[in-house]
């Protein structure tokens, strides 16, 4: 039975020391996940063959300077997410001086390591083992943004793993401190001046449409629906596994899309390598799931980086959260259909191009509602995505063997990275039931046949 013995649990606070910073009230991008977002939870796995006594001795030391570091320019980190004394539904991130990141520095038990990096199904259980647990809210009711957890393979490998709360920052801003975390472990000599300082003022996003409150009341009534459906994460039957899409396979996905839109005189529309295998993975998992009868439509949804959309633009080193979201619906028949890839991939361009110009505001009001009427519809949602690199993210030990986003549990999303081994290709990530995994995988694999027709 797989298991971690727990060897070091480690306080980290800034260096060089910093004193109180002012607090800053979350932006209405933030707060609007405190309702629904469990943590985003990322695991790098990295090959180590040295025994556990080696990385205590050696890198443990540089990885908890580098942090300290790191977290003198990502201070937010270190401190708090708390109810604002100034407002009765208001929250704020707030470090005061002597706060702190926790580690735990863990032994892996029970499994090999090849195994659990693989890309094939895997107990869902073991990998749960190397996630770090964020502590739960404090009577005040504060609780912390992030925590990190390093899990040894003694002699094979190494996972580090952060779960960092979504209302202190998006994609974007956790992989520009994981990066800078990354880089400052790879220098001899780490300073403040290999870490570039992040944007932190969150007073740039400003809600102008009073959409905070009208979000916050939804959200609430999606947050009941949420609780309902998930998935507990001990079910003995949960797997997670990764798929690939080869540059190949994406460009003859585009070239059908493009002949349908063409045959079918549709207008021009956003096509990119993510839209066709969202469009892709989104009919194969719906043709696992045999949706009955009762079930005639399906929807996907996903985040969309705001900052270069905001006007005007923001920082592109923001560092909280600024996304929007899209939504494309379908017939249940038309998805599963033979041009059903086809079609999947034209609403969710579409649905991306109708984003131009909008207040993000707006749009997520719009979505969330919408969100609303069809969540026992079960949506496809996507974590991460390819633009983030995260397999450029090297700790000093090379490019990561593997990355997951363990947290996909949560909703039944996918997650999305860059192909590790080819440019141009993409990782999908799933966590499903045995049975649900085992028919995706088939018709995942089957259509891929059929694209070389």
């Amino acid at each position: 039975m797989a298991a971690v013995r727990v060897l070091h649990e480690i306080q980290i606070s800034p260096y060089p020391s910093l004193p109180s910073q002012p607090p800053q009230p979350l932006a209405f991008l933030d707060a609007l996940w405190l309702l629904i977002s469990q943590p985003v939870e990322r695991l790098f796995f990295y090959d180590f063959p040295h025994p556990t006594s080696h990385f205590i001795d050696h890198n443990l030391p540089i990885f908890t300077k580098s942090l300290s570091l790191t977290l003198h320019r990502f201070y937010p980190l270190a401190g708090s997410i708390r109810p604002s004394p100034d407002s009765d539904d208001q929250f704020e991130i707030a470090y005061e001086e002597g706060d702190s990141v926790a580690i735990t520095v863990a032994e892996f038990i029970g499994d090999d390591f090849r195994n659990i990096s693989g890309h094939h199904p895997r107990n869902f259980k073991n990998i749960r083992l190397l996630v770090p647990k964020l502590s739960k809210s404090s009577p005040s009711g504060q609780f912390p943004p992030i925590s990190i957890q390093i899990t040894l393979f003694s002699t094979q490998g190494i996972c580090i793993s952060f779960a960092i709360n979504h209302a202190a920052c998006d994609g974007s801003g956790s992989t520009q401190f994981i990066r800078s975390l990354a880089a400052a472990c790879r220098s001899s000599e780490p300073t403040l001046d290999n870490i570039s300082p992040p944007f932190l003022d969150r007073s740039i996003i400003v809600d102008t449409h009073d959409i905070q409150r009208k979000i916050s009341e939804k959200m609430l009534q999606y947050k009941g629906v949420k609780e309902q459906d998930s998935l507990p994460a001990s079910d003995p039957n949960l797997v997670s596994a990764t798929f690939t899409l080869f540059k190949d396979h994406i460009l003859r996905l585009k070239e059908r899309v493009k002949a349908s839109g063409a045959e079918e005189g549709k207008p021009s529309f956003h096509l990119s390598a993510f839209v066709v295998t969202c469009a892709y993975v989104w009919r194969c998992l719906v043709k696992a799931r045999a949706y009955n009868k009762d079930i005639q439509q399906c929807y996907f949804s996903c985040a969309v980086d705001w900052r270069s959309r905001m006007r005007p633009p923001i920082p592109r080193n923001y560092f909280g959260n600024c996304l929007g979201a899209c939504m494309a619906e379908l017939n249940v028949t038309e998805l599963v259909g033979k041009n059903g890839t086809e079609v999947a991939a034209m609403e969710i361009g579409k649905s991306i191009d109708e984003l131009q110009g909008r207040d993000v505001g707006e749009v997520l009001e719009a979505t969330i509602n919408k969100y609303l009427e069809v969540a026992r519809s079960r949506p496809l949602t996507v974590a991460g995505s390819p633009k983030l690199r995260v397999y450029e993210t090297d700790f000093g030990w090379g490019k990561p063997v593997k990355v997951d986003i363990a947290s996909i549990f949560e909703t039944g999303a996918i997650s999305l990275a860059e192909s590790r081994d080819e440019d141009g290709g993409l990782e999908i990530g799933l966590v499903l039931s045995e049975e649900e995994m085992n028919k995706f995988g088939m018709n995942f694999a089957t259509d891929l046949l059929d694209l070389q027709v």
